[in-house]
């Protein structure tokens, strides 16, 4: 039985964001196009396929991923929050974002988001301990993000694969997300501002952690050769229409060839 959303952190949205309910994307043709054949066949035959300029855009944003950057959004209600985020950390070169509904249905606003989400995996969570125990599980440390917190972004290792709790707009993050992180971090603000929005927030925490984490790293990239390899096929096969179609046409006539 699907466990029941509890009663939502914020009021409801205004009517315009009726169609705000986020659609993952379609990744039905990536799957099948490496279940016929292997990554390294996938960029092969899809490679003919896209123009010099876009596999070159392609493949340098592989070559600038981030598996060990990763933001965990808990009952966001704004959509322009969703989309922003999403778009920020794409653009960041992030390659997970982790969404919670326990609360709030994860929303977004499409004009901001403009197909970021598209290159990026996003995780769906129905719970907050679920989500953190995975992450854990995948050895990253849990940083929450928390208006005062004692601990800023320059203190942590950027070497270690980093988990950066966003909480709700309204309320922030819950006690249970609090109690479950393993630190609590905050930006230092100097001025008379007491809070940024959530989605600036995000976007600066992305950006100095990625980039301690580059330089630490000593590289643009923390994936290995076999990851960035799999990931450069699945860029190609989300970029091209009927991508498994043509990978199962080329890999069928090169069986009939040789048979």
């Amino acid at each position: 039985m699907a466990r029941k959303r509890k009663q939502p952190l914020a009021g409801a949205l205004p009517e315009r964001y009726v169609d705000a309910d986020w659609v993952p994307p379609n990744r039905q043709d990536e799957v099948d196009a490496l279940r016929w054949a292997t990554p390294r066949q996938v960029v092969s035959i899809l490679s003919s396929g896209l123009s010099d300029e876009r596999r070159a855009r392609i493949d340098a944003s592989v070559a600038a991923r981030l598996s060990g950057v990763v933001v965990v959004l808990e009952d966001l209600h704004d959509p322009h929050n969703g989309g922003a985020v999403l778009r920020s950390c794409e653009a960041m070169g992030l390659r997970e974002v982790h969404i919670i509904e326990q609360r709030e249905k994860f929303r977004v606003s499409r004009r901001l988001t403009q197909g970021s989400d598209k290159w990026l995996d996003v995780v769906r969570h129905p719970q907050t301990s679920t989500c953190l125990s995975s992450l854990k599980a995948r050895g990253f440390v849990t940083y929450a993000a928390v208006p005062g917190a004692t601990r800023t972004l320059e203190d942590l290792d950027p070497r270690v694969p980093a988990a950066f709790l966003m909480g709700n707009e309204h309320a922030g993050l819950s006690a249970e997300a609090r109690a479950l992180a393993d630190v609590e971090v905050a930006i230092p603000l100097y001025g008379l501002s007491e809070s940024l929005n959530l989605s600036v927030a995000t976007a600066i925490m992305v950006y100095t952690h990625a980039t301690r984490r580059r330089t630490a790293l000593g590289r643009t990239s923390d994936l290995t050769d076999e990851q960035a390899l799999e990931l450069t096929a699945r860029y190609y096969a989300r970029d091209i229409r009927a991508s498994a179609a043509w990978v199962q046409r080329q890999i069928t006539q090169e069986h009939a060839t040789h048979s």
